[in-house]
């Protein structure tokens, strides 16, 4: 390695000639960046600031947005709950008046049919009344026919 190092510094050439050359190509690196910065790199920059503060101001919209759509939502369940005990008041009170109707149309059901099974029962026991004085009626003939039947000649009692 030191012989390395021997010859690089035994090169009697330098690695860099400062001369008009180098001051030609520092002033053309100079002109070709000014011209580059002021043709593609500002209207670069700012095509990209455009489209940042257009995400920005995107980005904002739709927090707003999504803020705005959160009250909306509360409120609606807020209406949706309000609207769910309204209807389960209305529907408790409904099944109540139902079932104070099914109360009352039961009892005059009842009360009919009573009246009509007493009514019936009367008419029985008027029909039994009857046919029993007329059986009875029949009794004392057919007692006869019976003995006469029995005895095979004529009774008279």
């Amino acid at each position: 390695m030191p012989n390395v190092f021997a010859l690089l510094v035994a090169n009697e050439r330098p690695l860099i000639n400062i001369d008009v050359t180098l001051l030609l190509n520092l002033g053309v690196w100079l002109v070709l960046f000014f011209f580059l910065r002021a043709t593609l790199w500002k209207p670069m920059l700012a095509l990209i600031d455009a489209r940042e503060a257009g995400t920005a101001g995107a980005r904002e919209e739709a927090a707003r947005l999504g803020a705005e759509a959160k009250t909306l939502r509360a409120s609606l369940d807020e209406q949706l709950s309000a609207a769910r005990a309204s209807a389960a008041k209305a529907r408790e009170a409904l099944r109540a008046e139902g079932a104070r109707t099914e109360v009352e149309l039961l009892g005059k059901a009842r009360e009919e049919v009573n009246a009509a099974v007493e009514k019936q029962r009367a008419d029985i026991a008027a029909q039994r009344a009857k046919l029993h004085s007329e059986v009875m009626a029949l009794v004392p003939e057919l007692a006869r026919g019976i003995a006469a039947r029995v005895l095979r000649r004529e009774v008279q009692l």
